[in-house]
């Protein structure tokens, strides 16, 4: 889910923000208005236009693929999905900004937000990442926000035994098998199983994002 909503999220943030580059130019000339009321506006639109929906269908997805069933890890899923998300979109009205070339950074938004997840272990686990690549993974908003929604998911429960003609490969052999282990074995570890310490750093790469663009579109011509 992450991966294909993220995607579209950039891809859309980027295609709206260009098509209203010239109108921006067209009023900060005319001094309407200033590039602040601008920006809080269009990232408040954005966030619910492109973020909204996405949710929603994380929050049917949540009930219909019989995730935990408790009110608190409901919560707590629906936050860490909808920062995750938002995160996204704001580092797609980052790169919008920083290339001003419409078709550049359409060309270029797609493999950048498929490369940081790729980083934040959804296809490679984290622990069988090449050293000399796996440092990328700490920039990665994904690696933050997936590590969140695995979290969440399995601390503190344990994993039915499985039939006798199923194979595990996670854990010790254990059973029932503890939930802690399923993210461990994928290196989600140490600090990075706190739920909420992956919730602050996925906040803290959207503010970042956001002053970012704003410091470019400040600077824009």
């Amino acid at each position: 889910m992450l991966i294909a909503q993220g995607n579209g999220i950039v891809v859309g943030s980027i295609s709206v923000f260009q098509r209203e580059r010239a109108l921006l130019r067209r009023e900060r000339a005319k001094k309407l208005y200033g590039v602040l009321p601008f920006f809080i506006a269009k990232a408040a639109s954005d966030m619910t236009n492109n973020v909204l929906l996405p949710v929603c269908y994380g929050i049917i997805s949540y009930w219909t693929a019989g995730l935990r069933p408790t009110a608190v890890n409901f919560l707590k899923f629906v936050l860490g999905y909808y920062l995750t998300l938002s995160c996204a979109q704001s580092m797609g009205l980052f790169l919008s900004i920083l290339i001003p070339n419409m078709s550049i950074a359409m060309i270029l938004a797609p493999p950048i937000t498929l490369f940081f997840f790729i980083m934040g272990g959804f296809y490679i686990p984290l622990v069988n990442m090449h050293v000399g690549i796996k440092w990328v993974s700490y920039i990665s908003f994904a690696r933050y926000g997936y590590s969140a929604l695995l979290v969440n998911e399995f601390e503190g429960r344990y994993i039915p035994c499985a039939d006798d003609d199923v194979a595990v490969s996670i854990g010790a052999n254990e059973c029932p098998m503890p939930g802690d282990s399923v993210y461990e074995s994928t290196g989600i570890e140490d600090v990075f199983s706190n739920y909420w310490f992956n919730i602050f750093v996925v906040f803290i790469m959207q503010v970042s994002f956001l002053v970012g663009a704003y410091g470019l579109l400040r600077v824009s011509k």
